[in-house]
């Protein structure tokens, strides 16, 4: 990892592919979240769509079947009436209308009790698809009380057709046992006008339950069918049949999104709503029958509708990553590519801090700013090797000077060593002379006027001849001094500050 690091500190390619790859990945990930989030919703409206163009080709397929049932039932009844007075016609039209409507089970022709006196207390024509063949048989006994049961009982009292809410019958004298059905009944009217029996034909509720099941919009999505009071009348559970409610799970868990949901429905409303089961999100789709009190609804899992959502999102994750890494070989590459001149440029440097002043400066050809770069770097090496050279020449010119000063120093200091010598050996020559000549000059000073001719004569001849042997002894140091001058040259002279003139003169001396 320090490595990396260190790497991309020292690297300008690096660091430069890094903050381009960084700001690259920051706008990708913006533009990324902005673009799923309208994906995802566009994906949840457009599977709200499909659900909800499901439901309504489901309610279309259901709904010309029952309108195709309606018809038959219509016409039939027309056949009835007409043909009233002939009770063994009615067997007939019973048999015939299964004949031409396949989707019926079965078709009664029921009248009030002792409507056909030599029938006696009941007649009702009832023909049913057996496992071969239509059966067509007379029903109604005194355990079979059909006058008394809902398919006969409320279309007779609202005097207008009507669809019975889905049942199981157990007494039907053998005919049809435990099998759920519906029928659609409307009342049978005599020449007078009054209502005399019930036509019904039957519908089983298996072929709702295979129509409605397979309208499947995702995978794991169902249908169901409610009735007019909430009771399931088809669901994948077979076991909440005709004994549970849609309201029945919020009785034991309230939950008042499914009681919503239960009241719209059997409210006979359109539209869709959301509930929580498991930790998860389902929709419900629903909407009721035209012709009837029911109401289907399409359940759906939020992760079917969002499935398409998740295989393009896993689709542009793998596009973007993918993307992304040849992004970065690319920036790596393009950059490298063009900071391979600053690198040799770099390279170059480091020979000319090293003291190779003559390296040669490569040059790219560019006329960017690394082109600029290399020529300006160019012409500043040439301009500091030419001063180089230069200061070398006037070190060495220095050099050579410095040399002929230390040995004029060593001279001038040997010089000065043996006129010191000469000077030091003189200057005691002269001290016994001085000493006589002060003596003399203090034994004048005291005792001149008592000093005869002689005495003072002998006194003065003293003091010249020790003047003499002094001034003897300076010439000879100006002699000495002037001959190592005229040696040495004027250089030794302006070394040593050599201006000698006020001991050139034998008389500035005896001054």
């Amino acid at each position: 990892m320090m490595s990396v690091v260190t790497y991309v500190r020292q690297s300008l390619a690096a660091r430069l592919s890094f903050w381009v790859f960084a700001s690259v990945v920051v706008l990708f990930m913006a533009a990324l979240g902005i673009m799923f989030y309208y994906s995802r919703l566009a994906v949840k409206e457009e599977a709200i769509e499909k659900a909800s163009q499901t439901l309504e080709g489901t309610m279309l397929r259901v709904g010309n079947t029952l309108h195709e049932v309606e018809v038959a039932a219509n016409n039939m009844k027309w056949l009835v009436e007409q043909h009233i007075d002939e009770p063994d016609s009615m067997f007939v039209f019973s048999r015939k209308i299964l004949e031409n409507n396949p989707h019926l089970i079965g078709c009664s022709i029921a009248f009030d009790p002792f409507f056909y006196e030599k029938w006696g207390q009941y007649f009702s024509a009832y023909s049913y698809n057996g496992p071969d063949s239509i059966q067509t048989e007379q029903e109604g006994t005194d355990i079979y009380q059909y006058y008394y049961l809902d398919w006969y009982l409320i279309p007779k009292l609202l005097d207008k057709p009507y669809w019975v809410e889905p049942f199981i019958e157990t007494e039907t004298g053998g005919l049809l046992t435990n099998e759920a059905i519906t029928s659609f009944c409307q009342p049978i009217r005599d020449k007078q006008g009054n209502s005399v029996g019930i036509l019904s034909v039957d519908l089983s509720l298996d072929w709702f339950s295979h129509t409605i099941a397979d309208s499947k919009p995702f995978p794991h999505s169902y249908s169901i069918l409610v009735g007019k009071g909430g009771t399931f009348l088809v669901h994948p559970d077979s076991t909440k049949l005709f004994y549970q409610t849609i309201f029945t799970s919020t009785l034991e868990h309230p939950d008042t999104a499914m009681t919503a949901i239960g009241k719209a429905m059997i409210s006979g409303e359109t539209g869709y709503r959301s509930f929580q089961r498991d930790g998860e999100t389902n929709y419900v789709f629903y909407r009721p029958f035209i012709h009837t009190d029911w109401s289907v609804a399409i359940v759906c899992e939020e992760s079917d509708i969002v499935e398409p959502f998740k295989q393009l999102q896993t689709s542009l994750m793998i596009i973007t990553v993918v993307g992304l890494v040849l992004l970065l070989f690319f920036c790596v590459l393009i950059i490298r590519h063009n900071l391979r001149p600053l690198k040799r440029l770099a390279r170059s440097a480091r020979h000319i801090s090293g003291g190779n002043f003559d390296e040669k400066i490569p040059d790219s050809k560019r006329r960017d700013e690394v082109g600029h770069l290399q020529h300006s770097f160019s012409m500043m090496q040439k301009s500091l090797s030419d001063y180089i050279n230069e200061l070398r020449n006037t070190t060495d010119t220095l050099t050579e000077r410095n040399n002929e000063l230390v040995k004029a120093s060593k001279l001038a200091k040997e010089d000065d060593r043996a006129k010191s010598a000469v000077i030091n050996n003189m200057t005691d020559q002269m001290v016994e002379p001085v000493r006589i000549i002060v003596t003399e000059n203090e034994a004048i000073r005291k005792g001149y006027k008592e000093f005869t001719s002689e005495e003072m004569a002998g006194h003065v001849d003293r003091m010249l001849e020790n003047t003499e042997n002094v001034t003897r002894l300076l010439n000879e140091i100006l002699d000495a001094s002037e001959r190592a001058m005229a040696y040495h040259g004027p250089e030794h002279q302006a070394s040593t500050g050599g201006d000698n003139t006020t001991m050139s003169n034998p008389e500035n001396a005896k001054q």
